[in-house]
């Protein structure tokens, strides 16, 4: 069956001069123009597409991959506004729509907002939407804390920046969590904290537990090599030096060289810290 919206793995039926006629397993048709087929693709190959309505209603495939599928979000740019609503681009051919009764607050050319794809079901039109409380409060979680997904940095406020999460959910790295250079579209591992009543989920960039404390002490570890085995930083050192010198908290600092100092590889000393 055939899920609009989403990409679909369909057998390669006919070639019809102006495109390849598609199928899916149940016998659906979808039409993939010629201008998204490689020339090298024949009669009964699968082909992996991305399926969606045109203007006129038409079910259409391309080869081109969106940004955000169906039940995904992504960061995405205005390209045109009208009185209707605002285009998207989306990164296929076809831009996105987002009507103007789903933009949470008005948008204008060329700024990037947080976009949730849709789906009409009476009419399997796809469209976006600003307004995101209700899908965050309503997503089923197919994640846990502690588990390791892939965040993208989407804004930034005074608390830290917000994320997308595996693409399917929104939450917050606070910049207490955060020890190095990042900036908006930056992509990365974080691990889920904490997933909260009202849906949002707490993301952190640090490994948490036993194994962020190992990585903590080998970055101690390697400070001191770098540096003719010692250092000015202690236990009474400000959470900012450390940060600026290690990019971690100072509680992952003084936990670090707490079992450095129990497993006899360093000593601390009032001055700082130095390799026994």
């Amino acid at each position: 069956m055939l899920s609009i919206g989403k990409m679909n793995t369909l057998t390669i039926d006919q070639d019809t001069g102006r495109g390849l006629i598609l199928k899916s397993e149940d016998g659906q048709e979808v039409f993939l123009p010629s201008s998204f087929a490689k020339r090298d693709l024949e009669v009964g190959a699968s082909i992996n597409v991305f399926v969606y309505l045109n203007t006129q209603g038409d079910i259409i495939a391309t080869t081109e991959t969106p940004y955000a599928q169906v039940g995904e979000y992504a960061l995405l740019r205005v390209v045109e506004t009208q009185e209707f609503g605002a285009f998207f681009d989306w990164g296929i051919d076809k831009d996105l729509l987002v009507p103007g009764n789903e933009q949470k607050l008005k948008v204008r050319n060329h700024e990037d907002h947080i976009v949730r794809v849709c789906l009409e079901d009476e009419t399997n039109r796809i469209y976006g939407t600003t307004k995101l409380g209700k899908y965050i409060e309503a997503d089923d979680k197919d994640i846990k804390e502690r588990d390791t997904v892939e965040v993208e940095l989407v804004h930034q406020s005074d608390l830290g920046f917000r994320v997308i999460i595996n693409k399917k959910y929104i939450g917050m790295i606070y910049h207490n969590e955060i020890f190095s250079k990042v900036r908006i579209k930056d992509k990365a591992q974080g691990i889920v904290k904490k997933i909260r009543d009202d849906g949002l989920i707490d993301i952190s960039l640090q490994r948490l537990g036993v194994s962020k404390l190992e990585d903590a002490k080998i970055t101690v570890l390697n400070f001191l090599k770098d540096n003719d085995g010692k250092s000015y930083l202690n236990d009474k050192s400000s959470p900012e030096e450390i940060k600026h010198n290690l990019q971690m908290s100072k509680k992952s600092f003084k936990a670090a060289i707490g079992m450095l100092y129990k497993e006899g590889m360093i000593i601390i000393e009032t001055t700082g810290i130095k390799l026994k």
